[in-house]
């Protein structure tokens, strides 16, 4: 009995063995028999964190795995090797054969042209990395690293890009040099004299005295409001509007009165009346003016005979006498 167990032990151990390397050979065969891509990328930046059998993916689908890594002693960039899986492309038409790869070696081409590039990137918080396939459009022209010269016929090579680490480390270095040539010492003296400066001001008496001032307005301007919350009731808003309404209704009547005046006091008559008084007027400052300018006249050859009068008192008894003409001796 007891060996009729060790027995059935033995070949039950025996088979799962069996049925364990059938099945990793069978995996095996199934993988050999898979249609597969071969891609080449070079980076000339640290692939820390990559290894062989990390993912590979398009736009975020998986399409195949690192299959190597290896450092090309002439430029000192990264060559990294990859397999990718045509099963995870699908067209309109099913192809079979060779020509499926030629047509899917022409289409990535084309996409290479339109910008398809690998770039590494992070999985997750991990620290391991794998290669991501998308299109990248620089700002810039980029320089683009050259495929390898020893490259097999039926691989294809597909041009890299930074990731986005690279851009943070390098703004993170540029931003650490400039930091670095701050002068922190004299920073600190200048933000020692601003504050001393700024604590002179805070306790000078300028300061106190104009503090000591907005609070008396301020407390002027509360009584102010609580003088005149008291004094302007809603009861006297309501006084003070009907008082309003009652001089708007008055200045009303009034308006109408003088117009309907107005109308009768026929203006254009009136108008008329006064520039013909006008023109007598005019007339008779005219006439005025030539008889003061008459009497003016008068006054002055009465002002002559009065003068002469006084020169020779005589000429009233005897009249006016007349100058004597000298006649120069004629020759």
């Amino acid at each position: 009995m007891v060996q009729a167990n060790k027995f059935r032990l033995g070949l039950f151990v025996l088979m799962g063995t069996f049925l364990f390397v059938f099945g990793l050979f069978i995996l095996g065969l199934e993988d050999l028999f898979v249609n597969k891509a071969h891609f080449v990328s070079l980076f000339p930046e640290s692939v820390q964190g990559l290894t062989v059998g990390s993912p590979v993916k398009y736009k975020g689908v998986p399409i195949g795995t690192v299959a190597k890594i290896t450092i090309q002693v002439e430029d000192k960039l990264v060559r990294v090797d990859m397999d990718i899986n045509l099963s995870a492309f699908s067209a309109e038409k099913p192809i079979e054969g060779d020509d499926k790869m030629q047509l899917f070696k022409e289409f990535i081409v084309k996409e290479r042209e339109k910008g398809l590039r690998s770039r590494l990137e992070y999985a997750g918080i991990t620290g391991l990395k794998y290669v991501e396939l998308d299109y990248f459009k620089a700002k810039i022209p980029e320089n683009l690293i050259p495929a390898p010269k020893h490259l097999d016929h039926y691989a294809i090579y597909v041009p890299s890009t930074p990731s986005a680490l690279k851009d943070v480390l390098k703004l993170l270095n540029t931003s650490l040099e400039r930091i670095a040539k701050i002068d922190f010492e004299d920073l600190s003296k200048r933000l020692a004299a601003v504050l001393d400066g700024a604590e002179k001001i805070v306790s000078g008496p300028k300061l106190l005295k104009a503090i000591d001032q907005m609070e008396a307005m301020s407390g002027n301007l509360k009584e102010s409001s609580r003088v005149l919350k008291e004094t302007v009731t809603p009861e006297k808003m309501r006084e003070i509007i009907n008082n309003v309404d009652k001089i708007l209704d008055k200045l009303h009547k009034i308006s109408v009165r003088l117009d309907i005046q107005l109308k009768e006091a026929r203006i254009a008559d009136t108008a008329d009346s006064f520039r013909k008084a006008a023109n007598a007027v005019t007339e008779s400052r005219d006439m005025i003016s030539n008889t003061l300018l008459k009497v003016n006249q008068a006054i002055d050859a009465f002002t002559e005979f009065l003068n002469y009068l006084n020169d020779d008192p005589e000429a009233l008894i005897k009249g006016k006498s007349k100058k004597k003409v000298l006649f120069n001796n004629a020759k």
